[in-house]
């Protein structure tokens, strides 16, 4: 598992490691649990959480909550390989750009169609303000993320509007609040299951399925979150030409 690499392999070994489970995946509790993270659990830096349903990548949210503003929080996926030298040459970077997001997987630019994401690749380094959208496996900053993306009160809107895909909901408030992204396409490897990979049996394959009006899911996603949030709506209409 990547939490078990994470925590033996890395050069920079991290302070803590979170997990968050919602209490409906495993309805028997920690002892349901596949017996490899029942082991990785008795480890001292291995942190369990459980949520009462489950939100899906919004679970790992509640992380903002607990963190201190000077924390780093690394964002892994569980089925994929990281370079050992990830954390170091991240927190490196995180020196020389103390406020910016960086992401060590590629993503997509600001491109529209309509209502449509468009997907040009970033650019490689930066930091760059409102060039490209947030990628999951990312290192945020605690002391740059905006509380609108973990607020209690937003919870129920952000639910309804993005209830699997949190790159709908936290690109738009990124962009608002105009907080840069670097991209380093570094450490980010290969799925350690290649058969059952994320972009086609997982979360990531129900983001892109068509929905009634000819728009991804995840289009109609974000369509949600601008129209529940006006001002960012119209900075991205202004700077993307968002819907034209």
């Amino acid at each position: 598992m990547a939490i078990f690499m994470v925590l033996t392999k890395q050069t920079l070994p991290p302070d803590e490691v979170h997990l968050w489970l919602a209490k409906t995946q495993f309805p028997g509790g920690e002892h349901s649990l596949p017996t490899d993270l029942q082991r990785i659990l008795k480890s001292p830096k291995v942190v369990l959480h459980w949520t009462e349903k489950d939100t899906y990548c919004h679970k790992r949210h509640g992380i903002f909550h607990i963190a201190d503003p000077e924390d780093l929080v690394f964002v892994i996926d569980d089925d994929t390989y990281y370079d050992s030298k990830l954390i170091e040459t991240v927190v490196a970077k995180h020196k020389q750009y103390p406020k910016a997001i960086i992401s060590y997987n590629r993503a997509s630019k600001h491109c529209y169609k309509g209502k449509h994401m468009l997907y040009p690749i970033s650019p490689s380094g930066g930091p760059y303000i409102n060039v490209g959208r947030i990628n999951g496996n990312s290192m945020f900053p605690v002391k740059v993320v905006p509380k609108e993306i973990y607020a209690i009160e937003n919870e129920p809107i952000r639910d309804k509007c993005t209830p699997i895909c949190d790159e709908s909901w936290i690109t738009p408030w990124l962009v608002y609040y105009d907080v840069p992204i670097m991209w380093l396409n570094f450490g980010w490897g290969t799925e350690i299951d290649p058969v059952h990979v994320k972009m086609s049996n997982g979360l990531v394959s129900q983001t892109h399925k068509v929905e009634t009006n000819g728009l991804e899911r995840r289009d109609n996603w974000l369509a949600a979150v601008l129209d529940a949030f006006p001002q960012i709506k119209a900075k991205y209409v202004r700077l993307f030409a968002y819907g034209k």
